[in-house]
């Protein structure tokens, strides 16, 4: 070649390099272009459909759900993609999802080859990432057209997604027949499990499903479903992604015939977390083991309810160590054999009369603050308090009894004369400390019957109060003697929810772990229902300390025990807030509460709080600390605060004959068989009832003709009325006002009553001292004298 031709070819090369040069520059620019084009027409945001809203339990196992608000059941929980699905759907769809930049070129062509030789569409050149924007542009015409916008955009998604955020935005929004969308929802809707728990013939069967949802619907086509199942299989078998053995079962396994119903384990809960969180999926504390048991628990004791008139019912379980709720049934579910009425009504939530349900806490803190010991006397008879007479459930009175069988016990005038003592307004201050926020009004909107149901509250803040008890209790013990820093917190529902404060402090909190250790002592010694007959035989059934309630008209009937491990709470009443005669806490919820019980395992005990206790001389009769006077003592455990305690005063020290039939003063010293004794004597009302339930107890023995004191001694009192009392008195049909009975209580039997009202007599009594009167309005003053010029008088006012 000459040296023309070399440098005509130099020129030729030199053009050739220059234009290959300028072509990749214009289609670099080409590409950039598309790559900001797709970004800029991206629609923002991608997706605009709500979400069903999701009850997951503590490991992600359905426990309800509620379609979206189009219709559409869509779930939102797909941020973890099983890898059995993720293969499928990639073998399926897309093999080289995570190399192509949005297009697969090599697709496109192959795509074009074979549809241009087939004379119509064959194949499709579709990305994940190119159906993804078709999903989220609402599924347009399939065009060519159509698809070029959906590739421009696929490479702005590309842009500003990972490869990660794209198949799950596919796997969350891809339809899978019906109004089924997203791989989480079609996996509950066809195989009853997450989708982390399918098979590979399941995850095969949902990936083929978005390909073409209405053609290979199970319900209408499964031959068709099942040849594209299988086909998928045969390749991951092929690319040695399964073996033959697993391809073989895969094949065997079923095609879901139809769209299975979603379960509706806890209904009312889904209600509540829709209302705080509509359209999200909700992991809660629930076991759905412990949910199912609970439900069947109240199925099984619907019937008995009915027969009584009663419709609804709730129970929540809670446990100790974390306050998470782990069943929380809001009412009773209809059946195909029982209808329920109200059955929607979340009754775990209602604000409902409390009845004696908050005795415990009163208890302890009077436990806590020292006024008390365990067995101190309370008073427990006829009492006025403004024209409020409490009563007890039995309409008997004790006269005096010991303050932890009154709570075992559950009488209500001994709790009344113990909130007395408290004080109401102190005792709201710690019901607030201890997490409930229903008691929101003043101590004069409540007044005594606080005590007795004169307020209301939920079953969700009574077994979260009853829980953070148990906790403080737990946590000292745990931890060596210190307390939890924040034990009284609400109950945990979501594990998303703060958790409890694990660390520790020297403070106590409202109550000290003392005081609460020697309340549920005395709940356990509560009587149990009769079908718990022989419960003492059960070494388990022995740790539950328990607490029942029964609201005024038998409108409420509550049930709530504790263990080291759970706290158990029931509800049964009727929602409307119609009252049953045959409605009981005792009765009614506690068969209920330890039926559930008994399908616990306990895994640990209370222990006593060495650290916080001490033991104590007291008296065996009154429950105070031991003076000189008292004979039969026994030693105790209280608490270190219920040192300040006085000594018992019941014990007199007095002289007697030999026979201690008469008493005898300094008159009589000469007297042959003088005798000291110390005496255990009840002021007179209360000695009146005492002695009719202790035949044992002796009153106070008379003085010896000739040989009294009179003065400086309490030998009576007045039962009725009562100081500073009101009395309404009542009419008859005929208008004529109803007599009022005056009654007194005196410790000698024998004794003789002279009655005067605003110093006229009016009456005298003998032994029985009720005098029938009829006294005009305005205040008055009533005074009773007996034989030996001993005087009593007290103040009331009479409205008509």
């Amino acid at each position: 070649m000459g040296q023309g031709g070399v440098k005509k070819a130099f020129s030729i090369m030199r053009i050739l390099k220059k234009t290959i040069l300028q072509i990749f520059m214009w289609l670099t620019a080409a590409v950039v272009l598309l790559f900001i084009g797709g970004w800029i027409i991206l629609p923002r945001p991608l997706f605009t459909d709500g979400f069903s809203t999701v009850v997951l339990d503590r490991k992600g196992r359905l426990l309800g759900a509620k379609v979206a608000s189009d219709g559409q059941w869509r779930f939102s929980d797909t941020t973890l993609i099983p890898k059995r699905f993720e293969t499928c759907i990639l073998s399926f769809e897309d093999r080289y999802f995570y190399y192509h930049p949005g297009i697969n070129p090599i697709s496109v062509f192959t795509s074009l080859r074979d549809n241009i030789m087939a004379g119509k569409i064959v194949r499709g050149a579709s990305t994940i990432s190119m159906q993804v924007m078709r999903i989220a542009r609402k599924g347009k015409a399939r065009s060519i057209k159509e698809k070029a916008i959906e590739g421009i955009m696929a490479l702005g998604l590309e842009l500003t997604h990972t490869k990660k955020e794209i198949l799950e935005l596919y796997c969350a929004n891809a339809p899978f027949g019906g109004n089924v969308v997203g791989l989480s929802a079609a996996s509950w809707r066809y195989f009853k499990r997450p989708a982390g728990d399918l098979s590979w013939a399941e995850s095969a069967t949902l990936a083929v499903l978005p390909n073409a949802p209405a053609l290979i619907h199970p319900g209408r086509n499964r031959s068709s479903l099942r040849k594209k199942r299988d086909k998928l299989l045969k390749n991951l078998m092929d690319q040695q992604i399964i073996d033959s053995l697993e391809y073989e079962l895969a094949v065997l396994e079923e095609i879901p015939d139809k769209l299975k119903d979603l379960e509706q384990t806890c209904p009312h809960l889904l209600q509540k977390l829709e209302k705080s969180g509509k359209g999200l999926t909700h992991t809660t504390t629930i076991d759905v083991y412990l949910q199912k048991m609970v439900n069947s628990a109240l199925s099984g004791h619907a019937n008995s309810f009915q027969d009584i008139g009663i419709n609804n019912a709730a129970v929540i379980i809670s446990y100790v160590k974390t306050g998470e709720v782990l069943a929380y049934a809001g009412n009773i579910s209809s059946t195909t054999k029982l209808k329920i009425k109200d059955e929607y009504n979340d009754m775990a939530m209602a604000n409902r009369s409390t009845g004696s349900i908050l005795k415990p806490f009163l208890y302890a803190a009077m436990l806590d603050e020292g006024s008390i010991l365990p067995n101190s006397l309370v008073r427990d008879i006829p009492s006025y308090f403004d024209n409020y007479s409490p009563q007890n459930y039995n309409g008997e009175f004790q006269g005096a009894v010991p303050a932890s069988q009154a709570l075992a016990r559950s009488l209500n005038v001994p709790a009344v004369y113990m909130l007395q003592e408290y004080g109401i307004a102190r005792f709201l201050y710690l019901l607030n400390k201890l997490g409930f926020k229903s008691f929101n009004k003043s101590a004069d909107y409540y007044g005594l019957s606080l005590i007795l149901g004169g307020g209301e509250t939920s079953l969700y803040e009574l077994v979260g109060a009853y829980t953070s008890m148990a906790r403080t209790l737990r946590g000292f013990d745990d931890n060596y003697g210190k307390y939890p820093r924040n034990a009284y917190q609400p109950l945990r529902l979501e594990l998303a929810d703060k958790l409890i404060d694990t660390k520790m402090t020297e403070e106590p909190g409202p109550l000290h772990a003392s005081s609460i250790w020697l309340c549920y002592d005395a709940l356990k010694k509560v009587s149990r229902p009769e079908t718990e007959a022989g419960w003492e035989n059960f070494g388990s059934s022995s740790q539950i300390a328990w607490k029942t309630g029964t609201s005024h008209g038998y409108k409420d009937a509550w049930a709530i025990g504790t263990t080291a491990d759970y706290v158990v709470g029931v509800w049964v009443g009727n929602a409307d807030g119609e009252g049953r005669n045959g409605l009981s806490g005792t009765k009614t919820a506690a068969p209920l509460m330890f039926d559930i019980f008994n399908n616990l395992k306990q895994s640990t005990e209370f222990y006593p709080p060495y650290d916080e206790l001490q033991e104590i001389e007291v008296c065996k009769r009154s429950g105070l600390p031991a003076s000189r006077f008292c004979e039969d003592t026994e030693l105790i455990d209280c608490g270190l605060s219920e040192q300040s305690i006085k000594v018992c005063t019941y014990h007199k020290h007095i002289f007697t004959d030999k026979n201690k039939e008469y008493r005898l003063s300094r008159q009589c010293a000469d007297d042959d068989g003088l005798m000291a004794v110390n005496w255990f004597v009840l002021p007179p009302v209360q000695e009146y009832y005492y002695k009719k339930k202790h035949p044992a107890y002796l009153p106070l023995p008379p003085y010896r003709s000739g040989c009294g004191e009179t003065g400086g001694e309490n030998s009576m009192d007045f039962m009725y009325p009562t100081s500073n009392s009101t009395i309404f008195v009542s009419h008859d049909e005929n208008n004529k006002a109803k007599e009022i009975i005056f009654e007194l209580s005196h410790h000698d039997d024998n004794a003789t009553i002279y009655w005067h009202l605003d110093d006229k007599l009016i009456g005298i009594t003998k032994r029985r001292h009720q005098l029938p009167f009829v006294p005009a309005s305005g205040k008055h003053k009533l005074t009773a004298v007996d034989q030996g010029g001993e005087y009593k008088s007290v103040v009331f006012t009479v409205l008509r």
